[in-house]
């Protein structure tokens, strides 16, 4: 049953608006099809959910097309550290479930993940953990170049998420920046800013409210209280992803527990029980208050 949690999307503001850019980089692809492409940046810290936002985008996407056929509109690439343009276009030919990219040269990869972006239609690549490209194996071999030069081809546009750790990279390579929409970054919530403990506050509600109609507890919580918000904020650093990861482990406490609903009893559980040992935080705030 608590697999069914792994279902829920939260319509969190930043990530709807999020999905609105890649939706105009994709429309604004079809149009300029062969023309030099865009790209967008968004970096956030780990557990602000933009992975969770790209996986939805892509699922909502592939909903207005038709059932069947071989297009592949969005390609989607998690990239593994200090990846090189070689490691970076076998990744690419992977999602296309190419039985050869462990073979070629660089120079080759490239070719056939281009053939392959044209024959399955792609509209959209984005790459996820970009901050593994800011990787450098000699002056002339720098991976934002390769995808410079996939932009300036006209071959697909390009969405970069990844971790703050690769906002050097883009201002390394001024070039690549100049072919960037504005960037689409996530910012932690602080809890002195009433507007971001309003957006967290709308998440939480919504989360506890989906956690009811798919039936994992029969009655919602009410946790959209202030004392709860500022805990929940101190614990995940502002981030929704880890605020989502917590409710996840208290939910399974809560049922395990015989419980009608999600309470406060299980948020603090769940920190001394995964928040702490993962080292999320290092007290519990529901316990000792608010630091």
């Amino acid at each position: 049953m608590i697999g069914k949690f792994e279902t829920i999307f939260i319509r969190y503001p930043p990530h709807i608006e999020f999905h609105g850019r890649c939706d105009y980089l994709q429309q604004l692809g079809r149009e300029t099809k062969g023309l030099p492409q865009k790209g967008m940046r968004v970096l956030a810290p780990s557990g602000s959910g933009k992975t969770t936002a790209a996986d939805a985008y892509i699922r909502m996407a592939l909903t207005t097309r038709s059932p069947g056929g071989s297009a592949k509109p969005i390609v989607k690439v998690s990239l593994a550290s200090a990846t090189t343009v070689k490691k970076l276009f076998q990744s690419i030919l992977d999602q296309f479930q190419d039985g050869f990219s462990d073979r070629g040269t660089e120079h080759g990869l490239r070719k056939r993940a281009m053939a392959c972006f044209e024959r399955f239609e792609s509209e959209l690549l984005i790459i996820d953990e970009v901050q593994h490209l800011n990787f450098r194996s000699t002056a002339s071999n720098d991976v934002t170049d390769a995808l410079k030069a996939l932009l300036d081809m006209g071959v697909v546009p390009i969405v970069f998420l990844g971790t703050e750790d690769a906002q050097p990279m883009f201002e390394r390579n001024l070039q690549l920046n100049g072919r960037l929409l504005p960037p689409c970054d996530f910012k932690p919530l602080f809890a002195a800013n009433k507007g971001d403990m309003t957006l967290l506050g709308g998440y939480v509600e919504e989360l506890d409210a989906e956690i009811c109609r798919l039936g994992l507890m029969p009655e919602v919580g009410r946790l959209n209280t202030p004392w709860v918000l500022a805990a929940l904020q101190q614990v995940s650093g502002g981030m929704v992803g880890r605020v989502s990861r917590l409710a996840q482990a208290a939910l399974e406490i809560a049922i395990r527990r015989g419980a009608t609903r999600l309470e406060p009893y299980d948020l603090a559980e769940a920190v001394d029980r995964w928040a702490i040992p993962q080292a999320f935080v290092e007290f519990n705030p529901f316990r000792v208050g608010l630091r």
